[in-house]
Parts: C-alpha cells; sequence; structure tokens
C-alpha cells in the first residue's frame, strides 16, 4: 500500500490555476496533515479519515500556538482532501465552529520612507560592487516602489521584448506576473521613475545573464530568488517592526495614486485584485 501521503497528494493533484508558491504550500499543508493522521493514529488509508482526526489536528494545531491565519490556511487543504475522498461534511464549512477565524483585514501602512531609502542605498552598493544577490534585490525593489508590486511579482515582471526585432511587444507597457492566483496584468509605464525601475530590471537582467528578461540570475529558482530576496531584505533592517518591509512600497504606492486622485478602481486595478475589495486597506481614512 502506498504511504497515506502519496495517498493524499494524488487525490487532489496540483491546482495549476494558482501561484507557485501557493501550490507549494497547499501541497505542503496536505503532506503536513496526512503524516499526523498517520503517526496519530496510524491510519493505512487516506479514504478512511473521519471528523475526530480533523478535530485532533486541529487541538494540536493550537496547542502549539499556531496563529489563526495559519490554522485556516492549513483546514483549506484539509477541506479539499476532503471533498477529494468524499467525505466534505467531516470538516466543518465555518472555521468558527473550531474557534478561529482569520483577523480583519490588513490596515494601512505607513511606510518608514527614510529606513526603506538606506536599505535601497545598500543595495545599489553591493550591486556595484558585484553581489549577484544585491542586484536582483535592487532592481525588484525599484519595481516595488514605482509599481506598487508584490515581492513576487517585483522579481517576475518586466518589459516584453520581440527577441527578433528587439521591440517592445507592449509598448510603454510593463508585464506584471507572479501574482497571486496566477493572473497577470500589464501596467502602463506612466513616468520616469517608473521607466528608471523598468530599466533597471533591464540592466540587471543582462549583468546576471538572465535570457528571461527578468532580474533573477540564471542559477537561481524562483523559490530561492524570492528567499534571497526576503532574508536579505530582513538583514538590512527592513522589517514591520518598523514599517520598512517590502510590502509597505504596495502601501505607499496607493497612497500617493489617491493623493494625486486616482479612482478607486484604478487604484485596485494597478494593484492586481481581482475581487471587489475596498482601497483603504492601503489608504488611511
Amino acid at each position: 500500500m502506498k504511504p497515506l501521503t502519496s495517498q493524499a497528494l494524488e487525490l487532489i493533484g496540483k491546482d495549476w490555476s494558482v501561484s507557485s508558491l501557493t501550490r507549494e504550500a497547499h501541497l505542503q499543508h496536505t503532506k503536513d496533515f496526512a503524516n499526523f493522521v498517520r503517526k496519530t493514529f496510524a491510519l493505512e488509508k487516506i479514504r478512511d479519515l473521519k471528523p475526530n482526526h480533523v478535530l485532533t489536528y486541529i487541538q494540536d494545531m493550537k496547542k502549539n500556538g499556531l496563529d489563526n491565519g495559519t490554522m485556516c490556511n492549513r483546514l483549506t487543504s484539509v477541506r479539499e482532501l476532503a471533498n477529494a475522498i468524499g467525505k466534505g461534511n467531516i470538516v466543518a464549512r465555518d472555521n468558527k465552529e473550531y474557534g478561529i477565524a482569520r483577523g480583519s483585514r490588513q490596515k494601512p501602512i505607513i511606510q518608514n520612507t527614510g529606513e526603506v531609502n538606506r536599505i535601497r542605498t545598500e543595495l545599489a552598493a553591493r550591486a556595484n560592487a558585484g553581489d549577484r544577490t544585491a542586484i536582483m534585490c535592487h532592481a525588484a525593489a525599484e519595481m516595488r516602489d514605482a509599481f506598487g508590486l508584490r515581492a513576487k511579482e517585483s522579481l517576475m515582471s518586466f518589459k516584453l521584448i520581440d527577441t527578433t526585432t528587439g521591440a517592445a511587444i507592449l509598448l510603454n507597457s510593463l508585464a506584471v506576473e507572479g501574482a497571486k492566483g496566477g493572473r497577470s496584468r500589464s501596467l502602463v509605464i506612466e513616468n520616469n521613475v517608473q521607466l528608471r525601475a523598468v530599466q533597471q530590471v533591464e540592466l540587471a537582467a543582462k549583468a546576471l545573464g538572465s535570457g528571461t528578461g527578468r532580474c533573477i540570475p540564471p542559477e537561481m529558482s524562483l523559490k530561492q530568488a524570492y528567499n534571497a530576496q526576503r532574508t536579505l531584505w530582513a538583514e538590512l533592517g527592513g522589517t514591520k517592526a518598523n514599517n520598512a518591509h517590502m510590502h509597505a512600497s504596495r502601501h505607499k504606492v496607493a497612497q500617493e495614486m489617491f493623493a494625486n486622485r486616482y479612482s478607486k478602481g484604478e487604484i485596485m486595478e494597478r494593484l492586481g485584485h481581482g475581487e471587489d475589495r475596498s482601497p483603504f486597506c492601503y489608504i488611511p481614512k
């Protein structure tokens, strides 16, 4: 008989409609749950899951101090597995039945611009000295500050070039990739700050020998690049505690757009939200 984790993963398959990082997290949550019920209950067949298995797993997560958001994410994977074996009713539809609920929508962040600029200056110095990770991170930081991109988007986005003619495929537009849900979009390059950011990505890709147009070194996978960027930014002092983390630039761009009288719809379209969501999670009321 196949290991319980293999049984579980075969049932759920791979959801290619979501981003790679989301997909990896979902697969890992599924494996973690399967391993838990195997070790705790000596379960041999994943189709023999029962409500008590789920409840004990939740109790264990709480005992280990996992936050509500993490528990909700893990339960999403448990629900999908339960549905895959035709036992969707072994997991409550609402996490509140387990005393778990996600926190409220994120609150607007006022970026610590001085600290972010200090970090970007340090990245530029390291990039000029030939540090390949810094070259990547410096270009990505420029993109976040100019376009309000997410951390992953800032690594993957670039201006599309026709390799046969050398001309831009989307004139004066940026191809944004790496969004949540795998949605891609294009953004018009509206000003010199944005133009310089795109040019920085082009220079970084050339310096690193990237054949994709992205600022990711060819010796790194996307996951390695994402983790390297997060690690270096934190090492240089960019944290949530001082409002200098990478996501703070996204809030700053939304606030600047609002001050420049962009409509709510234009702001959310720029930020790549496919849902009906208020921009005031980024903008102080």
